[in-house]
C-alpha cells in the first residue's frame, strides 16, 4: 500500500502535469484566434478590393450609352452589404453581396436584380444561398492580393468579435 507521501508526490505530479496541459491548451487558442483574426482581415480586404475594381465597370455596364448615369452606393445590410447600383433611384444591380448575410428578405430583394461578381467561385458560393433564378454578371477584373502588413494593421484596428 502506498504511503501518504507517495500519494501527495502522485498527486503533486498530477497537478503539474494538468497546469502544463492547461498552459497548452490556452496557448493553442490564442495561436487560432490569431489565425482566424488574420484571415477574416485578409478576406474582407479581398471583398473591398474586388468591390472598388468592379464599381466602374458595372456603372459603365448599367449606364445609358454615352453617358455615366449609373451610380454604386455604399455597403449596406439591405443588400447583405453589396454595393447597390441604381440608375434614377432604380436599382439595377448589386456588387458582391456577402453570402453569410443573405437572409430570406434579402434574397426576395435580390431576386429581381443582378448581382455583379468577380468570379465563377463567388458566383458559385452566392448561387447557393440565392433565389435558383438569380441572375449574375461575371466581370473580369484583376483584383491584387492584401500585402501582409496591411493585413496585420486591418486585424489589428478591426478585432474579431467574440461570439
Amino acid at each position: 500500500m502506498p504511503s501518504r507521501s507517495q500519494d501527495s508526490a502522485a498527486d503533486a505530479r498530477s497537478a503539474v502535469v494538468d497546469a502544463a496541459h492547461a498552459a497548452v491548451a490556452r496557448a493553442t487558442a490564442r495561436e487560432v484566434a490569431v489565425h482566424e483574426s488574420y484571415d477574416r482581415a485578409r478576406n474582407v480586404l479581398r471583398l473591398q478590393a474586388r468591390r472598388r475594381a468592379l464599381v466602374p465597370l458595372t456603372r459603365e455596364m448599367f449606364s445609358t450609352p454615352g453617358t455615366l448615369d449609373a451610380h454604386a452606393g455604399r455597403s449596406m445590410p439591405t443588400y447583405a452589404w453589396g454595393l447597390p447600383v441604381a440608375q434614377r433611384r432604380q436599382l439595377l444591380a448589386v456588387i458582391c453581396p456577402t453570402a453569410s448575410a443573405i437572409t430570406p428578405a434579402i434574397r426576395a430583394v435580390l431576386a429581381t436584380t443582378v448581382i455583379v461578381v468577380a468570379s465563377a467561385a463567388e458566383e458559385d458560393r452566392l448561387a447557393r444561398v440565392t433565389d435558383p433564378r438569380q441572375r449574375f454578371a461575371v466581370l473580369s477584373v484583376r483584383v491584387p492580393e492584401p500585402a501582409h502588413e496591411e493585413i496585420v494593421d486591418f486585424a489589428r484596428r478591426n478585432p474579431t468579435p467574440r461570439g
